[in-house]
C-alpha cells in the first residue's frame, strides 16, 4: 500500500532520547528508510542502563521507551571517536535525504560532521539539530532534558497545587514530543522546499522555544499587570467547579468542567444536586469561584456515593465537559480507544509481542504505518553497509574487528 513517502525518503537519525528518535519515527510512520546510528559504547541512552541485569538478559533490549520512539528503523552501529566510524557517516549522509541529531551544541562539529561538510558531500541533504536551549547564547553548552527545558520555558512554574508548599512539579518530560513534532514540522516544510529549488538547509530547533508557547497567555497577563501568575492546581482561572473529584470506589477519578452557569445547573440537576445550583454561593461564575472551596467540597460529598462509569454517563448525557481519568490499564481497556484499534500488537526480539501506541493521524490513501519493530543494537549494520555502501562483506567484518561497529555493547558492568 502506499505511504506519503513510499521509501523514496532517507533519514539517517543520530538523536538518542525522546525528542530527536521522535522525529524519526514518525517519518518512517510516513514510510521513509530511517537509519538509526548508534555507538556499541555509547548507545542510545533511552535503551537504559547494562548494569540492571546480567548480560545474558540483554537489558538494553526491554526498554519500553526505546522500543517505542524508534519503531519502523534500520539499525546500525558506528564508533564515531573513530575516523572510519565518522567517514561512514559521510558516506550514509551522501546518499540520504535527512540527517537527524540532538547533540550539544559543537559536538557534530568536533566530530567534523557539522552542516558545512555534510553540504559540500551531498548539496540536497537536509540536516535538522536539535539542542535544548539553541546553538547560541549564554546556556547554549547547558546539557538539557525534557524537564530541563520545561523549567527555562516558564512551564514548571504554572505547574503545581495552590495549596502545597512545594509550589511546583515537574510533570512527564514535556519538552521533548513537543520538540519532536516540530522537528517533523519543520523537515515537512524543508522537503517541499528543497522540491522548489533542489537545495537542502540546516534546520536549528531549540527545544526551549518550542514550549514558550505553551505558557503564552501568562506571559502576556504579566506583561500587563507586573505580577507572577502562581500556580493553579487543577483549577481554572475564571470557571468553577473546574477540577478532579472522587468517585465511589477505588481509584475512580473523574474530571469535571463547567464553563458557563447553565453548564453548573445542568450539572447539579445531572448529579442530583439541584439545591446547589439555587445556593446563592453558587448562583454566578463570580460567586462560585469565590466559593470553590465549599463547591467542590459539596461535589466531592456527592460523588463519592456515585460509580465512576454513572456519574461520567449522567454528566456526559446533559453535554458537560466530563471524563473518567483512566490509569495506564484504564486507557488499554477504554471502549472508546478499543474502538478505533489505536494500539498496536507488535513482536521484537528479547521482549516477544506487546501493545504500542499506534499512528494517530488517519490518512486513508497514504496510511502510516506503526507496526514494525525497534531496532536491537546493530541489527542491521551489514544490511545497511552493503546495500547502501556497496561494501564486501570482509570490509564489514574489518570494521567489526577493529571495534568501528558491532552488536554487543562493548563495556558491560554486572548487575549489582
Amino acid at each position: 500500500m502506499t505511504t506519503v513517502f513510499d521509501g523514496k525518503i532517507r533519514v539517517l537519525d543520530l538523536s538518542m532520547g525522546w525528542a530527536g528518535p521522535l522525529v524519526g519515527q514518525m517519518m518512517a510512520e510516513m514510510g521513509a528508510e530511517v537509519v538509526k546510528v548508534e555507538d556499541t559504547e555509547h548507545f542510545d541512552w533511552w535503551r537504559g542502563s547494562l548494569s540492571v541485569a546480567p548480560p545474558e538478559m540483554q537489558p538494553i533490549e526491554r526498554s519500553s521507551v526505546f522500543n517505542t520512539v524508534n519503531r519502523g528503523k534500520l539499525g546500525v552501529t558506528l564508533d564515531l571517536a573513530n575516523p572510519s566510524g565518522v567517514e561512514l557517516v559521510k558516506r550514509l549522509a551522501a546518499v540520504s535525504d535527512i540527517l537527524i541529531e540532538n547533540y550539544s551544541p559543537g559536538v557534530m562539529d568536533r566530530f567534523g560532521l557539522d552542516y558545512a561538510t555534510l553540504a559540500a558531500i551531498n548539496p540536497r541533504l537536509i540536516m535538522i539539530s536539535m539542542p535544548s536551549f539553541g546553538s547560541n547564547g549564554p546556556e547554549c553548552n547547558a546539557r538539557g532534558y525534557g524537564n530541563t527545558v520545561e523549567a527555562m520555558a516558564g512551564v514548571t512554574g504554572l505547574t503545581g497545587y495552590e495549596d502545597s508548599e512545594q509550589l511546583y512539579t515537574l510533570s512527564n518530560a514535556l519538552g521533548d514530543p513537543v520538540g519532536g513534532l516540530h522537528g517533523t514540522f519543520a523537515l515537512m516544510g524543508a522537503l517541499h522546499e528543497r522540491a522548489r529549488t533542489g537545495r537542502g538547509q540546516w534546520i536549528e530547533l531549540a527545544q526551549v522555544e518550542a514550549l514558550i508557547p505553551f505558557v503564552g497567555q501568562a506571559i502576556v497577563e504579566s506583561q500587563f499587570t507586573g505580577e507572577v501568575l502562581p500556580p493553579r492546581g487543577n483549577r481554572h482561572r475564571e470557571h468553577a467547579p473546574h477540577g478532579i473529584y472522587k468517585c465511589k470506589g477505588e481509584n475512580t477519578w473523574l474530571v469535571l468542567a463547567c464553563e458557563s452557569d447553565a453548564d453548573f445547573r445542568a450539572a447539579a440537576e445531572a448529579l442530583g444536586l439541584a439545591q446547589l445550583a439555587s445556593d446563592s454561593r453558587f448562583l454566578r461564575a463570580a460567586d462560585r469561584k469565590a466559593h470553590e472551596a465549599a463547591l467542590d467540597a459539596e461535589l466531592n460529598r456527592a460523588l463519592a456515593a456515585i460509580e465512576l462509569d454513572d456519574a461520567v454517563r449522567r454528566l456526559t448525557a446533559a453535554g458537560l465537559l466530563a471524563a473518567a481519568v483512566n490509569p495506564a490499564p484504564g486507557v488499554l481497556s477504554d471502549p472508546q480507544i478499543a474502538a478505533r484499534e489505536y494500539f498496536v500488537a507488535i513482536d521484537r526480539a528479547i521482549v516477544g509481542t506487546h501493545l504500542y501506541p499506534g499512528a494517530v493521524a488517519r490518512l486513508p490513501k497514504t496510511p502510516l504505518d506503526a507496526s514494525r519493530p525497534a531496532p536491537l543494537l546493530g541489527e542491521h549494520t551489514s544490511e545497511v553497509f552493503r546495500r547502501l555502501l556497496g561494501m564486501s562483506d570482509e570490509e564489514i567484518a574489518a570494521l567489526e574487528n577493529h571495534g568501528v561497529t558491532g552488536t554487543a555493547p562493548r563495556r558491560y558492568k554486572q548487575a549489582s
